[in-house]
């Protein structure tokens, strides 16, 4: 069933739509009857109807948007619907964002229709009643010139990411990785390939211009490269060539340039560009870019098991499993709020950054890998998750437990040596950006320090919070724990200590922080919605998702 802003505009826009179709049909007529007098009087009155209507439905927007909306009613039963349809058939989800797509160009087409049409019965009127004035000249070079604004607002220049782009003759090893998947699956040829600084892999379909022409971009993450090996390496390019071939790609990238099209128009109206834009565009901007999430969002736990299930196609599922696993645990330590890897106490940026997180990952790999791998393989995926967990992404593919040995060090010597090489650029890179942002980047850590020793006891609370953030800022998340629970044994009416003490013992995993944080809503209903979100992830991560259902029907 469709909101209330969505039947609004769909009418208004429909009563345009129309409008602009009669007009067109009207002025066909005239031509067929040689009636050509009155063409430009018959295009001016349909032009000043659109815009009226324009007008309406920039106005009626602008109401309805202040409305509030139930979080957990329609917006949620919106999303399942949507996304059950996805899981029976994606196809069918592609089709609407395909229609989604056509709605925007007639948007366009039909705003810029109107305007002319304003402008040409502007025109016929000035000319008609000699009261051709500076007014009316003023006000048809501002039509022309929304025109022209709406124009340029659907022009986007997209850049590849700015990392580090490899070519096969100083990278072999690499290469016949990356050739031997697309060989083995007969997919596209890759047009660039950049290593990242982050755990992820992803192929991109940079789109520019007018979205006519594109190019597919590989990106791999310098941590997916140092901790998979060549087979495994090949099982996850092979995930993202998937995506490729079955569109998701090419869907994906006509979404995100829209986003990026809509959500630039938005921002520019908020920072007061262009009252052009706040009438013709806003109200189009900000119901199309709820949809186009909405359908993005949907579709994007499906895609990633139709990809694995293309993976598992050309590769033994345990190669796969494995590289996922590697992944969801390299994930894991970058996450991990006891990670000792602080750098920020030195004095300038280091020059080998990538070299002392890869060292601190063998040191927590070490000790933590069961841990990991047996918190990766509870955890369950929530409706809104834009992947499915570790776990139910290894039940679609057959394998109900887990239990392979992981090796961390497996490369070959050749490959290994590449790696090294990526790793020792990619810290020169790391160390050109950050040195010269180093002093602001430790500001704050700083100041941390600084509270922490100066503080002395305090009844005062924002001095009490202070300490307590700065703890959590260093990564002393026990002695923020016990501070926290000592202040909040002495008031029992603050809400934010209660829920301070709920947030990091939920982050232990202890399940007795519920309490805490049921305690601060109760006391703060302002807490609400953050106490649901951190509740919600921990039951995730528990594998209870009925919990979260429950917890949810409660909430309506």
């Amino acid at each position: 069933m469709k909101s209330r802003k969505e039947i609004i505009f769909d009418i208004l826009f429909g009563a345009i739509f129309l409008t602009n179709i009669v007009s067109i049909g009207v002025v066909v007529f005239m031509v067929l009857n040689k009636s050509y007098e009155n063409i430009l009087p018959i295009i001016g009155n349909f032009g000043f109807v659109e815009f009226a209507l324009i007008i309406i439905i920039s106005i009626a927007w602008f109401i309805i948007d202040n409305s509030t909306s139930n979080l957990f009613n329609d917006e949620h039963e919106k999303f399942k619907k949507m996304t059950l349809l996805s899981k029976e058939n994606i196809y069918n989800v592609r089709k609407k964002i395909g229609v989604l797509c056509t709605y925007e160009k007639l948007y366009i087409v039909v705003t810029i229709t109107s305007v002319i049409s304003l402008i040409i019965g502007i025109m016929n009127f000035a000319l008609k009643t000699d009261f051709m004035t500076s007014g009316f000249g003023l006000i048809i070079l501002g039509l022309i010139g929304s025109v022209i604004i709406i124009l340029k607002s659907l022009y986007i220049k997209l850049e590849s990411p700015n990392e580090v782009t490899i070519n096969r003759e100083e990278h072999p090893q690499l290469f016949k990785v990356i050739d031997s998947a697309i060989e083995m699956t007969k997919a596209p040829q890759l047009d660039e390939i950049c290593i990242l600084d982050d755990e992820n892999i992803v192929v991109t379909c940079i789109l520019n211009g007018f979205g006519t022409n594109g190019k597919n971009v590989l990106g791999i993450g310098i941590q997916v490269l140092k901790v998979l090996n060549e087979e495994e390496l090949k099982s996850v390019i092979i995930h993202e060539l998937a995506h490729i071939y079955n569109d998701d790609t090419n869907i994906s990238s006509k979404i995100s340039r829209r986003l990026i099209r809509w959500n630039e128009i938005v921002y520019r109206v908020d920072e007061g560009d262009n009252i052009i834009k706040m009438i013709l565009l806003l109200p189009f901007a900000k119901f199309y870019i709820e949809k186009l999430e909405r359908y993005l969002d949907a579709m994007s736990q499906t895609k990633e098991l139709l990809a694995d299930k293309e993976v598992v196609k050309y590769m033994s599922v345990e190669i796969y499993a494995k590289s996922t696993m590697k992944l969801e645990i390299m994930e894991k330590f970058l996450e991990n709020p006891y990670s000792k890897l602080e750098i920020r106490s030195n004095d300038e940026a280091p020059k080998n950054y990538f070299s002392i997180l890869f060292e601190e990952f063998e040191s927590e790999v070490g000790k933590r890998k069961e841990q990991w791998i047996n918190q990766i393989k509870k955890r369950v995926s929530y409706i809104y998750d834009t992947h499915p967990s570790f776990k139910e992404r290894m039940q679609a593919l057959g394998i109900d437990d887990f239990n392979y040995e992981l090796n961390f060090k497996s490369q070959s010597d050749d490959y290994k040596k590449e790696i090294d090489t990526l790793i020792e650029i990619k810290n020169k890179q790391w160390y050109e950006y950050w040195s010269s942002q180093w002093k602001e980047l430790t500001k704050e850590y700083k100041q941390q320090l600084e509270i922490i020793k100066n503080y002395k006891d305090s009844d005062d609370i924002e001095k009490i919070m202070e300490y307590g953030e700065a703890l959590e800022g260093l990564g002393e998340y026990e002695k923020a724990l016990d501070f926290y629970k000592d202040i909040a044994s002495k008031d029992k009416e603050c809400a934010i200590f209660m829920y301070k003490v709920g947030q990091i013992m939920l982050m232990n995993n202890d399940e007795e922080g519920i309490e805490f944080l049921e305690k601060a809503v109760e006391l703060d209903g302002n807490f609400f919605i953050s106490a649901m979100g951190i509740v919600t992830e921990y039951f995730l991560d528990n594998g209870m998702k009925d919990k979260i259902d429950e917890m949810y029907e409660e909430a309506k």
